[in-house]
Formats: structure tokens, C-alpha cells, sequence
């Protein structure tokens, strides 16, 4: 984790910097490439968040392992196994464990570009496969993954407009609801922060019943709110610095999704700008407790497993206040 001058690092439209690198990517940019953009994430920024801490309020960002019954998109069942070691003693065993089976933050090897067949920085798919991951494996941000967060509360923003929202149907929010969302709030997203969008969705997948949840595990069938996929959106977020956005719907777009759209988010965060994306937070009762306080910023510290070349993990990600 190093400080960066954040007014040297290019605009969105003045992406990329390399010749050779695809359109809006930001390939070359920063020097530690197995972060992407968690190299917004600076030692004088985990300093500021520090501050934010002043009531000792704690809140965990991770849903339960094995929370969605079935997994979601076909991902296996974890089994918990405890083992007898003796008269008075015992281990546990977690088989089947799919490190995006409940909360996580993918990795950047998770998604590459199709069109330019690579994932981010030009990695290509041999050296993830067979080459151990070496380059983009999750264990270069098992200390990295501290700053201020951010909370938009898009959901309850939509709400206190009076507006419709299903967050169980396909539907966006766009720019124009985060920023005014941020300005109901009195909040201001600052460069280096970590970004969490309430949407909604969580909250509704718990009130199902276990028919309802079944019709919608497989990745066919899943229907969800989200982050508009869009150009004008990967900008916003490249601008504004975000080090990585966070939601509490499983995909942080829209589903379902047409996985031969080059404009999907997937495709603009992960092997284009290094953005990483986490999927299925909970974070109602974080929202609950920033309206109640009016603050909306906070010290967010997630440790992800340190596991030789992982390809995504689960945030193990807290919240203090």
C-alpha cells in the first residue's frame, strides 16, 4: 500500500494509456498490477478512515456461509463435517467450499474480455490455469484491503421518493440515482474510497420462501437489481477513484445478463479498469444505522484468504463506526 497523487492518475477519457491496450482500459497505469484499483487505497487514507471510528459500532458485511438455499447459479453445497479428536476436543472440516458460494469480492482473474482475450493487465488465460495465477492471485490483497467506505443507499433513496422498486426484477439504478441518492445523504464520494450500494436485493431473497428461492438459484432463472451497466458508469467510478464497489445483490449489474454484451460491468471492472466487484453483502442494517446517525462514511476493513493464486474470496469484511 503506497500513497499516490491522485490528480497524476488519467481521466477516464483519457484512457488507456498504453497503445496497445484495449479501449477504456486502464492497462499500465498503476505499478502494483495484482491490485488494479485497490492502489487508491493509501496509508494516509487508512489514517482519515481511522478517524471516522468515534461511537465503536461494528457491523459484519458477510451473509453466513451457506446462506442461499440452494446456491445461487448452480455453485456447490458447502458441507460442514465436525470432526472428534478426542473425549473433549474437535477440528471442522468446510468440504466443497466455492470461495463465491456466499459474499465475496471477485478477483481479477475471475472474468476476462472475450474480444481481447485476456484479463486484466494482458494476463492471458494459460497463466491462470496452468500458471498458478501468479500475476492477479488473490493473496496480493490479503493486507491491502483497508480505507474508508462509503455507503449509497440507492434502495431506500428510491423508496423515499416514492418510486416503485422490485429489487427481485431486472431494473438499474443509473448515476443519476447514486448521485442523488449521495446528496440526500449529505455525503460526498471521495477518491480512494471503498463503495457500497445497498439495492435492495438481499433483504428481499430472505422474505422468500424456500420454492421461491429454488425457482431462482440456476443463472437462467436468477432476476435481480442493480448497477447500471454503462459506459457513463465505469467512468463515474474510474473518476471518482472508487478502489472497489461492493452491492447486496448477487451480480451488482442487472439479471439476468446476456454474457455476449461487451458492455456488461463484469466486462468494464474486472479485465478493463482492475475494479473489483463484491456481490451479495448485507447491508440493511449498516443503512439502518447511517440514517439513524447521518453518517454514511466509516472505516471498512476486509481481509481476504490467503489462499497461492485464488481467483475470489470471501470479504471477511467489517464495518466501524
Amino acid at each position: 500500500m503506497k500513497n499516490i497523487d491522485f490528480d497524476r492518475i488519467p481521466t477516464f477519457d483519457q484512457l488507456p494509456i498504453q497503445k496497445s491496450a484495449p479501449p477504456e482500459s486502464s492497462w499500465g497505469v498503476f505499478e502494483e498490477e495484482a491490485l488494479g484499483c485497490l492502489n487508491f487505497l493509501t496509508p494516509q487514507g487508512v489514517v482519515d478512515a481511522a478517524r471516522l471510528v468515534t461511537a465503536g459500532k461494528v457491523f459484519r458485511l458477510d451473509a453466513p456461509i451457506g446462506f442461499a438455499r440452494p446456491p445461487l447459479f448452480g455453485r456447490a453445497k458447502v458441507r460442514h463435517t465436525v470432526v472428534p479428536l478426542g473425549p473433549m476436543a474437535h477440528d471442522d472440516i468446510l468440504d466443497n467450499l466455492n470461495t463465491q458460494e456466499s459474499s465475496q469480492w471477485d478477483g481479477l482473474a475471475h472474468v476476462g474480455h472475450g474480444r481481447h482475450e485476456a484479463f486484466y493487465n494482458g494476463v492471458r488465460v494459460g497463466e491462470i490455469r496452468e500458471g498458478g495465477n501468479a500475476r492477479l492471485g488473490i493473496h496480493h490483497w490479503s493486507d491491502k484491503f483497508v480505507g474508508r467506505g462509503i455507503l449509497i443507499d440507492a434502495y431506500g433513496f428510491r423508496q423515499a421518493q416514492g418510486r416503485p422498486v422490485n429489487p427481485l426484477e431486472k431494473d438499474s439504478y443509473t448515476v443519476a440515482e447514486l448521485e442523488g441518492a449521495l446528496q440526500a445523504q449529505g455525503a460526498t464520494l471521495k477518491p480512494g474510497s471503498i463503495l457500497l450500494v445497498r439495492t435492495g436485493w438481499m433483504e428481499a431473497y430472505e422474505k422468500c420462501d424456500d420454492a421461491q428461492k429454488q425457482a431462482m438459484a440456476s443463472f437462467a432463472s436468477i432476476k435481480s437489481i442493480g448497477i447500471e451497466p454503462s459506459r457513463e458508469t465505469a467512468a463515474w467510478l474510474w473518476n471518482h477513484r472508487v478502489a472497489a464497489i461492493g452491492t447486496d445483490c448477487p451480480g451488482v449489474e442487472p439479471l439476468p445478463m446476456d454474457l455476449g454484451d461487451e458492455g456488461l460491468l463484469h466486462y468494464r471492472a474486472l479485465p478493463l479498469l482492475g475494479l473489483p466487484l463484491g456481490e451479495l453483502f448485507v447491508l440493511a442494517p449498516l443503512a439502518e444505522d447511517c440514517a439513524r446517525d447521518r453518517r454514511y462514511e466509516f472505516l471498512l476493513v476486509s481481509a481476504p484468504i490467503r489462499v497461492q493464486g485464488g481467483i475470489a474470496t470471501p470479504p471477511n469484511a467489517i464495518v466501524l463506526k
